[in-house]
């Protein structure tokens, strides 16, 4: 089992975060909810994005404690408030590194190499290393009203408003376009001026 590298963005925390949310996607009338990692199937779709592989069923119970603390430091971030590191320091302990030298193209490379006992503990770490070069004011909450979903707003100018295009952005510009549409004709007009 190997936890996937992270790609600038706090993938796990987000993701971890996520789990639980009401979520309405395209196509779907009513919002659902998930179940948060009831068994291992389930939990090894969703966590698809930061895993790789099945996720074993002994790590179940540590990895809903690990999905509640992304859950408190996302909540934390967000509320500009300090994260409390206990639970994610506790379900990391064990995990160790060592260094390496190796030679890559006649120069020397060291890297460390990480141990970790379990998958849970991998992803702790994993989620730890993410906040600590996390920028605060891009993890964001889903401009759109109806939705809940984070998101980490990774482009250059800091203006995504929403966690996904579709459904969200598209459902949000329908809604703006109505809203126009609707107003009489004298107003559309003041407004244009």
């Amino acid at each position: 089992m190997r936890v996937v590298d992270p790609t600038g963005s706090p993938q796990a925390l987000v993701l971890l975060a996520n789990l639980g949310r009401p979520r309405r996607p395209s196509g779907v009338a009513v919002a659902y909810v998930e179940p948060i990692l009831p068994d291992a199937p389930v939990a090894s779709a969703q966590l698809a994005g930061a895993v790789d592989g099945v996720v074993p069923a002994e790590d179940l119970a540590d990895l809903r404690r690990l999905q509640r603390a992304a859950v408190h430091a996302a909540d934390a971030i967000l509320a500009a408030d300090t994260v409390d590191c206990t639970e994610l320091n506790a379900l990391a302990a064990g995990s160790y590194a060592t260094i390496e030298i190796s030679v890559a193209g006649g120069e020397p490379r060291c890297r460390l190499v990480w141990t970790d006992p379990s998958l849970t503990a991998r992803l702790a770490r994993r989620v730890i290393e993410e906040l600590d070069v996390l920028e605060p004011d891009r993890l964001r909450r889903c401009a759109r009203p109806e939705c809940d979903l984070l998101f980490y707003d990774t482009t250059r100018s800091r203006t995504r408003r929403w966690h996904a295009e579709d459904p969200c952005g598209w459902r949000q510009r329908q809604r703006a376009h109505r809203l126009r549409s609707s107003r009489p004709d004298w107003e559309r007009d003041q407004r244009s001026r």
